[in-house]
């Protein structure tokens, strides 16, 4: 059992604003586990939210969570306390169409049942239901333990793209949501392309297995992927930045039966794009998206890090106390950085 007392979190009240508040240590429901937070992950909802470019205040931000079972209700079965666990913050009602029909990923009332004092990784402990808890091995590092809910995010993507071995992959962009497409995509059997401006970047995706890397910003994005693919064009492209105008030359850049993944959550709104029709009718090309992840996912996720599969410690920038809160998010929303970790 948990020690009953106080906790503290971190709450987003306004851009660049951070307040630090004491409540009391929640005690689980029967489906509910309490987790005492190892390690959380600021992503990229928490860092837009920080800066001010989304308004989500107040919010008890942290979904990317690791930490250890101390209390559970008594319909909750499969965990013990002292089990090492990742968290899927994710809201599911279970009811609507796309529950019903398995793609809980894009429940449609997931926003509504948002609570005011979730997610909660930054703070001591957090309460989730049993469903939402998933155990990994406690011989790997619970700060990798933290990454499985953009792995799991990720995995989704590559899922939907079908990755066959011997396939062209691109990649466009080469931030955290890039070198995990990219470390998936090698682990398939295919060969990577990265497109990407920075070259600290584009030096690390090689670092990390990127068979070849360009710069779009120095060479036209059509003719180089067509140049690099001997002719032929990318199977498929992930596109990782919030930027519409990659869309274009992505689908422009696609073989025959190529398909174009539009993975950003970010594009901004009003945003539009212009497709000749005809590529679609003559060259068969899915151009779709992807969004979150369903349970089989992070399943799996949590799996793969388990099991060292990929190693997710290039990705991990720095890890900071929570009291320095606000260093953290000064690094995160900084280009150089991949994934920066709070640890209550």
């Amino acid at each position: 059992m948990a020690t009953k007392g106080t906790m503290e979190r971190a709450l987003l009240v306004a851009p660049q604003q951070i307040k630090f508040e004491q409540i009391p240590i929640p005690t689980p429901a029967p489906n509910q586990v309490l987790i005492k937070v190892h390690s959380c992950a600021l992503c990229t909802w928490e860092q837009r939210t920080y800066s001010g470019a989304e308004s989500f205040y107040p919010l008890a931000g942290g979904h990317e969570v690791s930490g250890v079972v101390v209390e559970k209700g008594s319909s909750v079965f499969g965990l013990e306390l002292g089990d090492h666990v990742t968290l899927s913050g994710l809201y599911r009602c279970g009811q609507c169409d796309s529950c019903r029909r398995g793609y809980d990923n894009v429940c449609e009332n997931g926003t509504k049942m948002r609570d005011p004092n979730s997610p909660g990784g930054l703070g001591q402990y957090v309460l989730r239901l049993g469903s939402d808890c998933f155990k990994v091995s406690k011989e790997i590092p619970l700060e990798h333990a933290a990454l499985s809910e953009p792995l799991a995010c990720v995995l989704r993507s590559v899922k939907r793209a079908n990755l066959r071995a011997g396939e062209r992959v691109v990649i466009v962009g080469a931030g955290i949501m890039g070198m995990l497409h990219l470390m998936l995509a090698k682990k398939a059997g295919t060969t990577v392309i990265i497109s990407e401006p920075d070259e600290k970047r584009r030096q690390k995706a090689m670092e990390l297995g990127a068979d070849l890397v360009f710069n779009p910003l120095e060479k036209d994005y059509v003719q180089t992927v067509q140049a690099l693919t001997q002719g032929n064009g990318a199977n498929v492209t992930f596109i990782c930045v919030a930027f519409a105008s990659t869309i274009e030359p992505a689908v422009s850049a696609t073989a025959n039966d190529g398909r174009v993944l539009c993975y950003s959550s970010f594009f901004p709104k009003g945003q539009k794009i212009q497709l000749d029709p005809n590529l679609f009718h003559k060259k068969e090309i899915v151009l779709t998206g992807t969004m979150s992840q369903r349970q089989e996912d992070f399943l799996e996720a949590a799996a793969i890090i388990s099991n060292r599969v990929i190693d997710l410690k290039p990705l991990i920038s720095a890890v900071y106390p929570l009291n320095e809160l606000e260093q953290a998010f000064k690094l995160a929303i900084d280009a150089t950085s991949y994934r920066v970790l709070v640890q209550p």
